[in-house]
């Protein structure tokens, strides 16, 4: 086989990539719309187990101020996890884990969902939002 042939082999690869890669819903990509937002986790839409960290991975120029976790999408009924949230500073990543003793234990089944409130760093009286459900077992 030519070089041209592998060369062209290889493009053909790389576009067939990134055509499965992009198979992003509307959802996903309307809950990460927001330059603040890198990517929600889990994803909207996701089915984790009870035991799924929640979290939010934010531009390096802001930072969070509070997480809500919603149980069987209750929106009145949230329980504000911020105070057990771990920040993994090089990815600017905030995440809560559910667990024994902690305000959340396990996920309720069904449908949950989850609000994280941002701040641009240099302007923080400017708070921003991010809301995603996703379905636990």
């Amino acid at each position: 086989m030519s070089i041209a042939a592998l060369i062209v082999f290889g493009i053909l690869g790389l576009v067939v990539a990134a055509l499965v890669g992009s198979g992003n819903d509307d959802a996903d990509s309307a809950v990460t719309a927001s330059p603040a937002v890198d990517r929600v986790i889990p994803g909207p839409g996701d089915q984790v187990l009870q035991q799924q960290l929640v979290g939010v991975v934010l531009d390096a120029r802001y930072r969070l101020s509070s997480l809500v976790v919603f149980p069987s999408d209750q929106v009145g009924s949230g329980v504000d996890v911020t105070a057990e949230v771990n920040h993994i500073e090089g990815l600017n990543r905030f995440e809560f884990d559910p667990g024994e003793g902690r305000l959340i234990e396990a996920l309720s089944p069904d449908t949950n969902c989850a609000v994280a409130t941002f701040v641009l760093i240099a302007r923080p009286e400017e708070a921003d939002t991010v809301r995603w459900c996703f379905e636990v077992s």
